[in-house]
């Protein structure tokens, strides 16, 4: 057991403080690095930005949480399920995940985008959380961003 903690301590100290943030963050060790750092870069900052993935991310967001809430409220009609969807999957409570798992200090903005206030912008910040889903489902799967999003939702829920 000893060594096992050993083995782990000199692990994490051998990943960036990036992949350390985003280990801790998403409950799962990043595979594939480059698919969190394009999720987290605005278009201002590179050619590589968090937009694909944002469109896959917000998918799978509004997947995991229709099938939270069809099992959660099995009695509600589709016009409540509805209304509970449209109000967890908004640009605000994707912000607010993002405030509190510390996405902010990661974003990767180019100076305009910092002169214009993105750090403080619900749209940028709720973005690369989606953006952040959309990559933790293709370098983990299914299962990995149902328990990302069930844990960091489970408040708003």
């Amino acid at each position: 057991m000893v060594q096992r903690r050993a083995l782990e301590a000199d692990r994490r100290r051998l990943l960036s403080d990036h992949a350390i943030w985003l280990e801790d963050a998403l409950g799962v060790a990043p595979k594939d690095l480059s698919l969190y750092t394009r999720a987290l870069t605005h278009g201002s900052h590179g050619k590589e930005t968090y937009e694909r993935l944002e469109f896959l991310g917000d998918r799978v967001l509004g997947l995991v949480i229709a099938d939270w809430l069809y099992a959660e409220y099995a009695t509600d009609a589709e016009g409540k399920l509805s209304f509970r969807l449209n109000a967890l999957v908004t640009r605000a409570s994707c912000a607010s995940v993002g405030r509190s798992i510390g996405v902010i200090p990661h974003m990767r903005l180019g100076k305009q985008a910092m002169d214009d206030g993105a750090y403080d912008s619900d749209n940028v910040v709720g973005d690369i959380v989606e953006a952040l889903i959309g990559a933790l489902w293709l370098d983990h799967g299914l299962d990995a961003a149902r328990s990302f999003i069930r844990a960091r939702w489970a408040d708003l829920m």
